[in-house]
């Protein structure tokens, strides 16, 4: 590939969710291990309404040769110091913008001159739509495509992840697609777009066997979309894996975990009486373990505003008392704090999914929760934990106190196949850029 080739990244979203910023780290150390001098910018999932507040959300990325821009939606995010509105009033507000920005693509697609489109276009976005003008090739951040109870939602929100690539495949940009996670999307609309996205890609990695298949069966068997099942990105983020394990902390002999993480997540789409049961469990998890001379630690593998836990942790607080044996980390600590976080204890109680991945990493023992149930969770079943994941919605006490002393009892052997598997993803995951590379038309 030729030099200073003009990459642009599109759809990088807040790295206040850990998870995120791994792989998007992942992602820039790929671009520039693998492409001699490119010249990277980045748009993101918000706005360039709200570009000045960008800085706050990309903390890791920002550490980059990278130029970082607000994406052509209008959001209205409550990003730096701003209050948080809720959540509601926030999705209704961007939705009808949302709505407004569709008119750009049907101006793109019909081929209309760029001056004209600058006239119609705010002025705040014109410099994020230039810079995909100007671009040579780009590489769209996989996103999760889940199914959603409500159809009309699963279409607004697909449409809603495509719509930066849309804007690309109508400039005739070339696009790959990696890191994906497919769920099997209820409408059929929804199904259509994507497929008829995917097959505009020229190459589509997905992160695990289940999304692999789910995408093959969207492209159909006339596709010319290359796709391929290759690591999460955020396995490039992680270097001298081996190093790191070598150091972490000693785990502990006794019949017990000395000290047991837990990764929180409020989440309300299932209802009511599943966070509540929810809830109840880790009440009880945490009671359980203190009783048993345990430490627990709610770590904050998410800080985004709109992503809130606060008030289901003060809800479990509440029950706690004057409790010395539970701690809440404060902050908001980086990837590689959370990694040193990690290494720190026996034992991880996992309800944010990278939370497991970094755990993982660093050779501590787990239980997944997931609480959307699907997709991406692959990824911890296929490290090695796929009898230690009990979903969300299928939550007792009882169950999670015996998967999480069958794990402790067992961790030798869960571990030694663990640290297999992270090899094996190790030695995989540039293959997302190394592949794209390949067949890129550029």
């Amino acid at each position: 590939m030729s030099k200073s080739v003009k990459i642009l990244l599109i759809d990088f979203c807040s790295e206040k969710n850990r998870g995120d910023a791994a792989m998007q780290v992942g992602l820039l150390k790929l671009v520039f291990r693998h492409i001699t001098d490119p010249i990277v910018s980045i748009i993101s999932v918000f706005g360039a309404n709200q570009s000045t507040l960008l800085i706050n959300e990309y903390d890791h990325s920002a550490t980059f040769p990278v130029t970082i821009l607000g994406g052509l939606k209008p959001t209205f995010y409550p990003l730096g110091e701003s209050t948080s509105a809720p959540i509601l009033f926030i999705e209704l507000k961007q939705a009808l913008y949302f709505c407004l920005s569709i008119f750009l693509l049907f101006l793109l697609f019909l081929n209309f001159p760029k001056r004209i489109i600058n006239k119609v276009l705010p002025k705040v976005f014109h410099k994020s739509l230039e810079q995909i003008y100007d671009t040579d090739l780009v590489i769209w951040n996989g996103r999760n495509f889940r199914f959603r109870g409500n159809p009309l939602i699963e279409l607004f929100r697909t449409i809603n992840i495509v719509y930066h690539p849309l804007v690309c495949i109508a400039l005739s940009k070339p696009v790959a697609c990696v890191g994906a996670s497919v769920w099997h999307l209820k409408n059929p609309l929804s199904r259509s777009i994507l497929k008829w996205v995917f097959n505009k890609c020229f190459f589509v990695s997905l992160r695990e066997e289940s999304s692999y298949r789910e995408a093959k069966l969207l492209l159909g068997k006339n596709s010319k979309t290359k796709i391929a099942q290759l690591p999460d990105l955020s396995f490039a983020a992680f270097e001298n894996g081996e190093s790191v394990r070598a150091k972490r902390s000693a785990l502990s002999n006794n019949e017990y975990p000395k000290i047991i993480g837990l990764t929180i997540v409020d989440w309300k789409d299932n209802g009511e009486a599943s966070r509540n049961n929810y809830k109840e469990v880790i009440i009880g998890i945490i009671e359980y373990y203190i009783k048993k001379n345990s430490k627990i630690v709610i770590i904050p593998q998410v800080t985004k505003k709109w992503e809130s836990n606060d008030l289901l942790i003060s809800e479990i607080m509440q029950t706690q008392g004057a409790q010395e044996n539970i701690s809440i980390l404060e902050g908001n600590p980086t990837i590689y704090d959370l990694f040193d976080i990690y290494s720190k204890l026996d034992f991880l109680i996992a309800t944010r999914m990278h939370s497991a991945i970094f755990a993982s990493f660093v050779g501590t023992p787990l239980v997944a929760i997931p609480y959307d149930r699907g997709g991406k969770w692959n990824i911890i079943r296929e490290l090695g934990y796929q009898d230690q994941i009990i979903d969300y919605c299928d939550l007792s006490l009882p169950r999670l106190c015996e998967m999480v002393q069958h794990c402790w009892s067992n961790k030798d052997s869960i571990l030694q196949i663990v640290n297999g598997n992270l090899y094996r993803c190790s030695d995989l995951v540039d293959q997302n850029i190394t592949k794209l590379l390949d067949i890129s038309p550029i």
